[in-house]
């Protein structure tokens, strides 16, 4: 499809071409647009946290101003990792930390998830806690998962409480400043590990108005017992899909635990997979719950829209030609591919057009692609399309971005493919961005001026 315009181009040449964050609006946005975009935080954090020193999802949440360290502490049997991140959001003036565990990725990790025995719980002070767990089980009164707690007690006294007793790291920072906020996130075990540490965090007396636990696809985390009792004293938004036997494993084959806390379920088409337990898949989801509610919010006059057309002083003007090809429609089980990347480099480029927004629909048969641009004041037009390619009988396809960018005399300035491999229902959003991290790079080169 690229390669169309491209030749369309060089021929016509020859012969004579986001994550946003809420924005000051005229009322202020509603409740369930500021969890989408918590939401969409978290789940991008954990993506990240799988692989924090090669992915991608790092950098990109550090490109919108979070600063995050990553963090690994091994006490006896329990190797516990996480990432802690922080960033201030002047239009709310508030400062958001969130801490972000990782889900089982190691042998360690799996051995915690198999100690599905339980232990009581109680306490009001690290020692009290463990003093109760370790008393026999009584079934009757609260109890939760062996290896989940010890994970949590291990991340306490590590990292929440020093050896004074005293609040530590993020937790003393959340504290001390009125207006910060926690997120504890994390996607299957580290769900779960986060949902605990909530837990543990209101018992030492941590206000439960100061943080928020989401989960992804988290398994429950205690009896019947223990969600009847502490069930509601943590705001938990715990998100699920219809094809995760996770949330529910443990209710199944081993029996006594019990969810609770707020579900948010996403539909996924069985035709597609009956299991589907992937963070890439619920990091596409989560993309497109957003979109859906930013778009309420923008149809109630809570939210501004994001601009077509945008000119920075000092800035060159580039207009942008995005296609995506039928097959791509076709293929595609998250259909906000296009929007994603249209949205990336809305927010690389300083001075843009979208010109297929902007002009007439007849524009690519009526005249030249560079002659549409000049006439919108454009200094550089940049055409790219968006594909894929499923092969016959194979479980996959192929997600492809190319891009080719001219300068106003019709010189090509740079041209690339970039590719991946991406399951039908896992890792679209993920993958478009992989892409899109490439080609940005190459437009950088070209044009100094684009923001990094």
């Amino acid at each position: 499809m690229l390669r169309r315009l491209v030749n369309f181009v060089l021929l016509a040449c020859f012969c004579c071409v986001s994550l946003t964050a809420w924005a000051a609006t005229p009322q202020p946005v509603g409740t369930a647009y500021k969890q989408r975009y918590m939401n969409l935080v978290a789940a991008a954090s954990c993506l990240g946290v799988y692989l924090p020193e090669e992915g991608h999802e790092f950098d990109y949440l550090r490109s919108f101003g979070w600063e995050i360290t990553s963090q690994r502490v091994t006490q006896g049997k329990v190797e516990t990792n996480f990432a802690i991140a922080k960033n201030y959001y002047p239009e709310q003036k508030k400062q958001f930390y969130l801490v972000t565990f990782r889900g089982s990725a190691s042998k360690k990790d799996w051995k915690l998830n198999l100690r599905t025995e339980r232990v009581n719980y109680g306490g009001a002070t690290l020692a009290e806690m463990e003093q109760v767990a370790a008393q026999p089980l009584n079934k009757e009164q609260p109890a939760v998962h062996s290896g989940f707690n010890s994970y949590v007690q291990t991340v306490l006294r590590t990292a929440v409480i020093d050896e004074n007793g005293q609040w530590q790291g993020v937790f003393r920072d959340t504290l001390s400043n009125p207006d910060a906020y926690l997120i504890l996130t994390g996607h299957s075990l580290g769900g779960a590990v986060a949902t605990l540490l909530g837990e543990r965090l209101v018992s030492l007396g941590f206000p439960k108005d100061k943080f928020t636990v989401v989960s992804f696809g988290a398994p429950a985390i205690g009896n019947q017992a223990f969600a009847d009792t502490y069930g509601t004293i943590i705001n938990l938004v715990r998100i699920t899909n219809t094809n995760d036997p996770v949330p529910g494993g443990l209710q199944t084959f081993f029996g006594g635990y019990k969810q609770f806390g707020e579900q948010e379920k996403y539909e996924l088409p069985t035709r597609v997979s009956n299991v589907q337990h992937d963070m890439a898949m619920y990091f596409d989801y989560s993309v497109s719950a957003y979109y859906r509610e930013r778009d309420r919010q923008i149809s109630m006059d809570r939210l501004a829209p994001v601009p077509d057309v945008k000119r920075t002083a000092g800035k060159p003007v580039v207009a942008l030609w995005l296609q995506s090809s039928e097959e791509l429609d076709k293929l595609a089980y998250v259909t906000d591919i296009k929007r994603f990347i249209t949205d990336e480099y809305r927010r690389l480029l300083p001075s843009y057009i979208i010109m297929e927004k902007h002009l007439p629909k007849d524009a690519y048969t009526r005249q030249n692609l560079l002659e549409l641009s000049k006439r919108e004041g454009a200094d550089y037009m940049l055409v790219c399309g968006i594909d894929g390619n499923r092969p016959q009988r194979e479980p996959f396809w192929y997600l492809t971005l190319e891009q080719a960018l001219f300068d106003m005399q019709g010189n090509m300035l740079t041209m690339g493919t970039y590719g991946r491999k991406v399951a039908p229902a896992v890792g679209n959003i993920q993958a478009a961005g992989e892409n899109f991290w490439q080609a940005k790079e190459d437009v950088s080169r070209q044009l100094p001026f684009v923001n990094h």
